[in-house]
């Protein structure tokens, strides 16, 4: 088949539903993705016949795409603030939300030289973002998982950075002071699990499960701020829909003011800065 009989065989082959919501460009960057060449491409030779191996690579990843698999496990690649980020069903696939974090952290007015904890650190997509956008800032990274520190460690090494790794549970493992704790720790609420779509169950349980209410590791963490940071220190934090009063008001109880209260493209507040009262 050619390049745009192929995209019709996995627009039609593929459901538009929560996930999917348009098979067509979906099934375009698999193919473009199979192949190992651009969207752009594809569509400007849409009469380019497709190699034997890439068709049955591609015909493979439909068939997982359509069981559910996310689309960033069949291609083990991720983009995240203009960089590609390894994932596999190790991690968390970084999610568009998640770039508030770095935005927020690179507005903020840190020495040249911060130290930057980012604390649960998956794939190590924001550690690796800041340490490749801040190079004098001395970032490092802590998981409880070995394979998702493995993915990290990749990572980093994929674009250049510098970044030390701890293994263990929330900063217990670190050696403080930081100026900045980062972090997108799991917040949803355990009873919320199996609602969730497909694509995402693929990602590990440990990465979404935030305990009854959602905040099971990041009540502990930010009673551990204090700790942690420089006295100037400040933290930002991803956090669940309809979390933001509780998470605000737990901050304030370990001594730590709000910032900033970002949201996100759907209107959820997703992120929040925190700052010594």
């Amino acid at each position: 088949m050619n390049t745009e009989e192929a995209i019709r065989f996995g627009q039609a082959e593929l459901p538009a539903r929560e996930g999917i919501p348009d098979p067509r460009r979906e099934a375009q960057w698999l193919l473009a993705a199979a192949w190992g060449v651009d969207e752009t491409t594809l569509r400007m030779h849409p009469e380019r016949e497709v190699p034997a191996d890439v068709e049955e690579r591609y015909r493979s990843w439909l068939e997982r795409r359509l069981a559910g698999e996310p689309a960033h496990h069949l291609t083990g690649r991720c983009r995240f603030f203009g960089r590609d980020f390894e994932v596999s069903p190790a991690v968390l696939v970084p999610r568009p939300e998640t770039e508030l974090v770095i935005e927020v952290a690179l507005s903020l007015p840190l020495a040249r030289n911060a130290r930057v904890l980012d604390v649960g650190a998956g794939s190590g997509c924001i550690a690796v973002t800041l340490a490749a956008e801040r190079p004098s800032w001395r970032v490092a990274a802590v998981d409880h998982s070995p394979a998702a520190l493995a993915t990290a460690r990749r990572n980093a090494m994929r674009h250049g950075v510098e970044l030390p790794l701890w293994l263990g549970d929330l900063a217990a493992a670190t050696v403080p002071p930081w100026d900045l704790v980062v972090a997108n720790l799991p917040y949803i609420p355990s009873a919320d699990l199996e609602g969730l779509p497909v694509e995402v169950g693929h990602d590990p349980r440990s990465a979404l499960d935030g305990g009854v209410d959602g905040l099971g590791l990041i009540r502990p963490l930010l009673a551990d701020l204090k700790r942690l940071l420089r006295p100037c220190g400040g933290a930002v934090l991803e956090i669940g829909d309809n979390q933001a009063d509780e998470v605000c008001e737990l901050a304030s109880a370990s001594g730590f003011g709000v910032a900033r209260r970002l949201r996100d493209p759907g209107g959820a507040e997703r992120v929040i800065a925190l700052q010594p009262r």
